[in-house]
């Protein structure tokens, strides 16, 4: 059966299916609209799409975990949401930079400064614009809201894969209250929490929060002498928010926030490590992470009436410092090494937005607004190479052919800059009691601009290069309250993420370009609540058609690489979210999801596995890497991705969680949550190089237990995650770069956590 038909029989076996559901549902509960309506009243409240609405009323895919869920499952940062969201895979690529997938569109080049990621993560609905910066940790979190699918018309940055907005708790007026938290764990590890609220005045309230967190690493680097522990924690988070509010109708919220983290980097374990102990790692460099995040940002909002006018303007600053030991292997001992003392990025960014939305319940409610954003970026690597066995990494600037290095492989400088305009509108038109319909335009324009000194300009001058891109993206759905407990959605939307310009200077065959990516995505969904709300089901399937996938190339000349367009792709699948009550101290809950796609038509690419493997055979001959014999080897190990598995689709992802509230005699309470997570395997990369790329699955269990005496202050929680120890891959990373190493990274061991929290 072609894919086509595969994918027609599974949308329309979906709308089906919620279709009977609904119409069952709304048989069986006729009469019982009014106890259903109070029910769904409890409903989480969402922004979505920068308008307030519940969850359940949203006519979108969105998920969102509160502070209490947050806490119960250990989920301190992106990548611990993994099993949580459907359609939701969080990996590493090198040891610094997170990717994020939704529905199988994430980020396929992110060792190019200017390539920006297809799911875009924002705090409070400003736009995290470094990459680098999604290593942080959540503080002080109401909820995490993830919107799947492209966002192409309200968010401030365009989406092609979805977003995701960690919201934050905000001052409150005439309350003093906080809380002060302990945790202490195996690997020695400590987490000091403080929050407080403070009532200033009847119109002026300030709310800060300070956390300190630090474990021993959960792996051994072995091979310098003494044992050095990585994928380790040192850090420190602060934030502070200032609320003003002199009048009913206009509140100022200035916030700023901190991040700091300086350890011995991410555990990536070469696949042929010796090492039988996958947390035994056989490295001779040490390695090194620092990473300072800064955010300041204001939130004015004025209420007209009829209409709200918003202003939201950001500043932020990303250092981030990686000292690397490229092989990750112990080759010195042998006369081999590939290391980089630095690989440094940076990223400032100003952003400002302006929004004006509707007020009231009238048959017409709309948003519309204005965007820009500016992003100074700046990457600075070096690497040494060679063959002696007592290597010196020594270099003086300016750099001449006189005093050039023996072992200097390879360094860059590179400067970027980006604008992005953007003016959209979206309006929602209530057609009857039952029916509604959406649309939304956005229009953008992106300017992009670089210069690139590849070995300080020794071998050739800075290469300055710009890119300019004007886009149309935007979504139409349409929605059917089959009853007040039953909703109904299809809807069509485009996603579009811009191109740039690739961190090279002279390459033979990778464009100093590259293209923007386009999504068009077809989804039909619906939301339900049954038996007086104790069960709730969401339901979505969906078709993305891929247009121009960035992905980092490989070039016939080292060091060339960049990024490359893919011209078509396409993704399918289904997913399903939901809970049951099944006692009122017992709640069952999960999620599900299938997901499949291939990349579409002959597109020949040079792979770098292969490229590699070639210079090692043209060196074996006495060639080196820049000769014309080694190029015109390389040249030629190319593949054809046709019908290829898009990276990081795991057919199957889900999770499962049972929670139980035990009342101790009315003396206190004793709350137990177990969850099991499974992610399956998936390709890593979009050349499907057998089982170098492809990620295996996991199945983990985790557990929390929060105990609480009544009329107390105090509350007790001990926290076990991946209760049976799994040694189970994250994420794969291979290095487009230099040695071409393949290296793992494993979830966490297991972690026995206790905790004590006083609230006041």
């Amino acid at each position: 059966m072609r894919n086509g038909q595969v994918k027609a029989k599974l949308l329309s076996g979906i709308a089906a299916s919620m279709i009977l559901c609904i119409s069952v549902s709304a048989r069986a509960e006729d009469g019982t609209a009014a106890d259903n309506e109070s029910e769904s009243s409890t409903d989480i409240v969402v922004t979505g799409e920068k308008q307030q609405t519940t969850l359940q009323k949203a006519p979108l895919a969105l998920t969102a975990i509160t502070a209490d869920a947050l806490k119960q499952s250990n989920i301190n940062q992106l990548i611990d949401l993994n099993g949580f969201v459907p359609g939701l895979t969080v990996a590493n690529s090198g040891s610094f930079v997170r990717v994020v997938s939704i529905r199988g569109v994430g980020y396929e080049a992110t060792d190019n400064l200017s390539a920006q990621p297809g799911t875009a993560f924002h705090i409070d609905g400003v736009y995290v614009a470094s990459p680098y910066a999604l290593q942080q940790d959540f503080l002080d979190l109401q909820r995490v809201e993830v919107l799947r699918g492209p966002q192409g018309t309200v968010f401030g940055q365009n989406a092609t894969g979805g977003i995701i907005n960690a919201i934050t708790a905000k001052p409150k007026l005439g309350r003093l209250e906080g809380y002060g938290q302990v945790e202490l764990g195996n690997y020695n590890l400590v987490r000091a929490t403080g929050t407080v609220n403070l009532p200033v005045s009847d119109t002026l309230a300030v709310r800060a929060t300070f956390q300190r967190y630090k474990h021993d690493g959960f792996a051994k680097q072995i091979g310098l002498g003494v044992p050095t522990g990585l994928d380790d924690a040192d850090r420190y988070s602060a934030k502070v928010a200032v609320l003003w509010q002199p009048t009913d109708r206009f509140s100022a919220t200035l916030s700023a926030q901190y991040f700091n983290a300086d350890e011995n980097g991410a555990a990536q374990k070469n696949v042929f490590d010796l090492s039988p102990d996958p947390r035994i790692l056989n490295q001779d460099y040490p390695n090194k992470y620092k990473m300072e995040y800064f955010l300041a940002y204001a939130d004015l909002s004025y209420d007209f009436g009829p209409v709200t006018l918003k202003s939201l303007t950001s500043y932020q600053s990303t250092r981030n410092h990686n000292q690397i030991d490229v092989d990750r292997s112990n080759l010195a001992t042998i006369g081999l090494y590939d290391v980089q003392p630095y690989w440094d990025n940076s990223v400032d960014a100003f952003s400002q937005e302006l929004n004006l939305t509707s007020n009231g319940n009238g048959p017409i409610s709309f948003i519309a607004g204005a965007y820009f954003l500016y992003q100074k970026l700046g990457q600075d690597i070096l690497e040494f190479k060679g063959t002696d066995a007592n290597p010196t990494y020594n270099l003086t600037l300016p750099l001449t052919f006189a005093n050039y290095p023996y072992n200097l492989d390879y360094a860059l400088n590179s400067r970027q800059k980006r604008y992005s305009y953007a003016g959209f509108a979206q309006a929602k038109y209530t057609i009857t009691d039952s029916v509604s319909a959406t649309l939304g335009l956005r229009y953008n324009h992106d300017l992009f601009k670089s210069s690139n000194s590849t070995l300080f300009n020794i071998f050739g001058p800075t290469v300055v290069a710009r890119t300019s891109e004007n886009a149309l993206t935007g979504k139409g759905e349409i929605d059917y309250q089959v009853a007040p407990d039953n909703l109904l959605y299809v809807s069509i939307s485009r996603g579009y993420k811009p191109g740039g310009v690739s961190n090279n200077s002279t390459p033979l065959l990778v464009p100093l370009t590259y293209k923007p990516e386009h999504v068009w995505a077809y989804e039909l969904g619906s939301k339900n609540r049954f038996v007086n709300g104790r069960v709730t089901l969401n339901a979505a399937g969906f078709i993305y058609d891929y247009s121009n996938l960035q992905y980092q190339q490989e070039d016939p000349i080292p060091f060339q690489g960049g990024v490359s367009n893919v011209p078509k792709a396409r993704i399918w699948g289904a997913e399903v979210e939901g809970a049951v009550e099944i006692t009122p101290s017992l709640k069952l809950d999960g999620n599900v999801t299938y997901l499949n796609g291939e990349l579409v038509g002959d597109y020949i690419a040079l792979d770098p596995s292969r490229a590699h493997q070639a210079t090692l055979s043209a060196a074996a001959l006495g060639y080196g890497p820049f000769d014309a014999y080694t190029i015109n080897l390389r040249a030629q190990q190319v593949r054809n991705t046709n019908g290829n598995k898009p990276p990081k689709i795991p057919s199957w992802q889900g999770g499962i969680g049972l929670t139980h509230t035990l009342e101790l005699g009315g003396a206190s309470t004793l709350k137990s949550h177990v969850e099991l997570l499974y992610r399956g395997k998936f390709q890593y990369r979009i050349f499907n190089d057998g089982a170098r790329d492809v990620v295996p699955a996991y199945t983990l269990v985790n557990a929390n237990f929060t105990y609480q005496p009544s009329d107390t202050r105090w509350t007790l929680g001990l926290t076990v995650t991946n209760l049976f120890d799994k040694a189970a891959i994250a994420s794969r990373y291979s290095n487009p770069f230099g040695s071409f190493t393949t290296s793992d990274m494993y979830v966490p061991p297991r972690q026995v956590i206790g905790s004590v929290k006083y609230a006041f």
